[in-house]
């Protein structure tokens, strides 16, 4: 189908694919309160399969989002739309479904200035994520998780949290993240007196902090701290008890260049017990 669409594909720019083929991320973009791909989004999609800039036989991740315009529940079900129809595009064209290792919602992307009723045109699109979790840099081999004992942390030590890892450029956590932050939770519950700062940092040697492509703002490590945070509030720990803060490639606990992965963290410090 794609081969024999060539002359279509012609009107995507080869500046665009070039762009994107420098890209980890290819992005599809919507229509306000539409989950139906727009036409120029398919020719898009059907370039960067005819020139092999998105290749079928690799691992991808589908991620789906929405701006802030409309509630928090119905932004779920759009982007959650959104995803799947770009999965179901990509199997027309020839995707095997095995090689979609994930299909996801995420829902709205918040934004502290809003734009008005005509939201953000960048915050309505699908992420296609080449790679999958099995090929991923920031997806380590899965060990068991220790259980967490705040009793054994003396006020102002930080605590490392094992195994709690992000998507690239993101303050979303990979699944297997989960059940470290489920240990955190029950041992904030089972020591309620206990204050803590969340401290977010990242690796490698840059300037400044990293950018988060949800916000397009230059704090991935503030945003990972918070995000774990937000985790444990809507989970019933007081906000008054919990801090948080990004150290951005500060603190790392060892030489970038030998370990990106053991410096990409999450650590609490306690400040109060």
């Amino acid at each position: 189908m794609v081969k024999t669409a060539f002359c279509l594909c012609l009107l995507i720019l080869p500046s665009y694919l070039f762009a994107q083929a420098r890209q980890d991320t290819i992005s599809a973009y919507f229509d306000l309160g539409i989950s139906a791909i727009k036409k120029s989004e398919q020719l898009k999609i059907d370039s960067l399969v005819y020139y092999d800039i998105l290749q079928f036989g690799t691992k991808l991740r589908i991620i789906g989002y929405a701006d802030y315009v409309g509630s928090e529940e119905a932004n779920v079900e759009l982007s959650e739309a959104r995803a799947n129809n770009i999965k179901s595009y990509l199997i027309s064209l020839g995707m095997s479904d095995q090689d979609i290792e994930m299909v996801i919602g995420k829902g709205e992307v918040k934004r502290d200035v809003p734009n008005g009723n005509a939201g953000y045109r960048k915050d309505r699109r699908v992420d296609i994520v080449p790679g999958g979790f099995q090929h991923s840099p920031d997806t380590p081999k899965k060990t068991p998780a220790k259980t967490i004992d705040l009793s054994k942390v003396k006020k102002n030590e930080t605590l490392r949290l094992e195994n709690v890892y992000f998507e690239g450029g993101s303050h979303y956590w990979l699944k297997q993240s989960i059940p470290v932050l489920e240990q955190l939770l029950a041992a904030l519950q089972q020591h309620p007196t206990v204050r803590i700062r969340i401290e977010g940092h990242i690796c490698c040697d840059r300037p400044r902090d990293g950018i988060d492509f949800e916000t397009g703002e230059f704090e991935l490590s503030t945003q990972r701290a918070k995000a774990v945070r937000d985790y444990l509030v809507k989970n019933g720990i007081a906000i008054t008890r919990l801090e948080y803060h990004g150290f951005a490639r500060t603190r790392p606990l060892r030489d970038p260049a030998e370990d990106q992965m053991m410096n990409r963290r999450v650590e609490i410090r306690i400040l109060d017990k």
